[in-house]
């Protein structure tokens, strides 16, 4: 039983989801405009994609995505916002929300997981989980997501810059809400049209 388990825990199929989701985090790590509210942290679309991660992939998967990201950036590749190399970046006022992206994923997979383990127990047309499932990647998506990235960069940015939590609210968090509720809005949409197909994927 052991060996089974072992031989089955690394899959070509996992392997895909895992190289696929972090190519995803890379690629929407170049796409940064300057936030001209921030403390020099650039809107990217690292948020969606993290997000996006969580409520797709099965929460061991996630932990592999933020961990070969970290990896791509450890070994000194230009994975993170504007193409900097973690050791440019992590020091940065910036560097908080690398965490964000790392525990994101994990966080939203295990919750996503712990909810459908329940709602999908109970008897309910295909339309009616349709929308239990929906509703779950919003709520997620605003809720878990956007704490789970911001916190850690809201901190790291306050012992940067020396800031107070008040005169940190709007450089590192409030100044990012309307685009993040938007990425995790996209997200949630995402993730309900790809979960059949991904499905059927998984079943193969």
């Amino acid at each position: 039983m052991e060996t089974a388990k072992k031989q089955t825990f690394i899959t070509p199929q996992r392997t895909a989801f895992v190289a696929l989701f972090a190519a995803l985090i890379c690629v929407c790590s170049w796409i940064a405009v300057p936030n001209p509210f921030s403390a020099g942290v650039n809107f990217t679309l690292q948020t969606f994609a993290v997000i996006l991660a969580g409520l797709i992939l099965e929460p061991v998967e996630a932990l592999l995505v933020g961990a070969v990201y970290l990896l791509l950036g450890l070994v000194g590749l230009p994975v993170m916002s504007g193409f900097a190399t973690l050791y440019a970046r992590f020091p940065t006022a910036a560097g908080g929300y690398i965490i964000g992206f790392y525990i994101t994923p994990v966080i939203i997979s295990l919750i996503k997981t712990a909810v459908f383990s329940f709602t999908d127990k109970k008897e309910m047309s295909g339309s009616a989980k349709n929308s239990v499932h929906f509703v779950t990647y919003l709520i997620l998506a605003i809720v878990v997501g956007i704490l789970a990235v911001d916190k850690p960069g809201m901190i790291q940015g306050m012992y940067i810059t020396k800031m107070s939590f008040k005169a940190a609210l709007t450089p590192f968090a409030i100044s990012f809400l309307p685009t993040d509720i938007i990425k995790c809005v996209a997200a949630a949409f995402a993730a309900s049209a790809l979960e059949k197909p991904l499905k059927m994927i998984r079943r193969k």
